[in-house]
């Protein structure tokens, strides 16, 4: 007789609330559904990632590229955010969870494989929703701090990934394609891993 397998998903504070968006950046209204029908399906547990974007700068702030948002205010924020996500992975670390990180591709700060980037901008960057920043591969300052915390205190970060919600190619139905196959790795991942 195996184990259940305990999965827990830490997941990008606006991928479950959309209304923590910049203005004018929020897909849908509120839970971004799709993602948490799948977690569910898989059997995963939701834990939501606090929003450094929201809690530094709060809910009438400007959109801003990576370059703006890399500052030591800034990174000291997102690090002691770290502190209490870890305090709380620990716990699920410690009974043998398997954790993964899901976070959002193309944002300054929650892009897990892929960032903006403008280093020009300063002000009110117009023209921002029109194509006004590029992508580019990397993390966010809030994914490189929470991974920073995990490796300090001697945890790998988390198998990750990212929806790339903030691209403005964003498309839909390849997103779900590759949200699937992540979920199906670690399917695959726990299923070998399962105790007797």
């Amino acid at each position: 007789m195996t184990n259940p397998v305990r999965r827990v998903a830490f997941v990008a504070h606006c991928l479950l609330n959309q209304n923590a968006k910049v203005s004018e950046f929020a897909r849908c209204a509120g839970v971004f559904s799709p993602l948490v029908g799948r977690l569910v399906e898989h059997g995963w547990e939701i834990q939501q990632l606090p929003c450094p974007e929201m809690s530094f700068l709060g809910v009438s702030r400007w959109w801003q590229s990576r370059e703006q948002y890399d500052t030591a205010g800034y990174r000291r924020h997102c690090r002691a955010l770290a502190k209490s996500v870890v305090d709380l992975a620990e716990l699920h670390i410690a009974h043998d969870y398997d954790l993964v990180v899901i976070g959002l591709d193309g944002s300054p700060s929650s892009g897990v494989r892929l960032t903006s980037t403008k280093p020009e901008w300063g002000g009110r960057p117009e023209g921002a929703i029109a194509g006004g920043s590029s992508r580019r591969p990397g993390m966010g300052v809030w994914m490189e701090e929470l991974k920073n915390e995990f490796e300090e205190r001697g945890h790998p970060f988390p198998r990750a990934t990212g929806i790339a919600m903030d691209a403005q190619d964003f498309d839909l139905e390849a997103a779900l394609v590759d949200l699937d196959g992540f979920l199906d790795a670690a399917d695959e991942t726990t299923a070998e891993g399962a105790r007797p």
